[in-house]
């Protein structure tokens, strides 16, 4: 049943959002019983895309959360994101402002899996299908960690050479063009990703544990940097 609100909209939505930095379903769940948000997917990631102040690793692991109503809620929460236009690198860095990825791999794998498939349905012909969108996403956010952690010695930093080849074969079983890989690894050298990998909040580390756990990586040459990290 709904609760009457006894303040204004903008004054519920700042609990709700304080009560989502705390526990995500909380904040949803507060807005809903006042009235504010119904119960479908779409109202409730229209919230999570519109809402200033939301916690970027508490959006990250709820929109990561498993079950079929949450994978609704991260379909609609990803086509919010227009990518038309956009480079694949432009596309990830839209993609991961508002929110960190997760540490868990599962919830990584479900975020960046949606991303591939909305991206190449916004962006037709630049990949044979969006498993080569999903694994290049994750060799973009390897080569950021690897490109500008403090934690990577400067000798195991992977070259451009390093980049190309780990990429080998990943359209369908096809290479990618050379020139499009070496742009990908130039706009990442000059310009770091830092959302998704926040030093603040321990992103990085947590990524980097799930690099050494190998993951999606095992099936091509990506497990590389696993090996560098102490």
């Amino acid at each position: 049943s709904v609760v009457q609100p006894v303040a204004s909209y903008d004054q519920e939505l700042l609990v709700a959002v304080r009560k989502f930095n705390l526990k995500p379903r909380d904040g949803v769940q507060y807005l809903q019983l006042r009235g504010f948000l119904s119960a479908e997917p779409g109202d409730i990631a229209t919230f999570l895309h519109e809402t200033k102040g939301l916690s970027k690793r508490k959006l990250g692991d709820y929109l990561g959360e498993r079950g079929e109503r949450h994978a609704e809620l991260l379909s609609a929460y990803v086509r919010r994101f227009d990518f038309a236009g956009l480079s694949f690198v432009g596309a990830i860095r839209a993609f991961l402002s508002p929110f960190r990825l997760p540490g868990e791999a599962q919830k990584i794998d479900r975020i960046m899996c949606e991303f591939a498939s909305h991206f190449v349905s916004q962006a037709p012909g630049v990949f044979s299908s969006a498993d080569t969108a999903y694994v290049l996403g994750f060799s973009v956010i390897m080569l950021n960690t690897d490109a500008h952690s403090v934690q990577i010695k400067a000798k195991n930093r992977m070259s451009k050479a390093d980049f190309v080849r780990n990429n080998r074969g990943i359209d369908s079983g096809a290479d990618l063009p050379a020139e499009l890989l070496s742009a990908v690894y130039d706009d990442i050298q000059t310009d770091e990703i830092r959302t998704g990998m926040s030093h603040d909040d321990m992103g990085e580390a947590e990524l980097l544990e799930f690099f050494r756990q190998g993951s999606t990586f095992r099936k091509f040459n990506h497990a590389r940097l696993a090996a560098d990290l102490p």
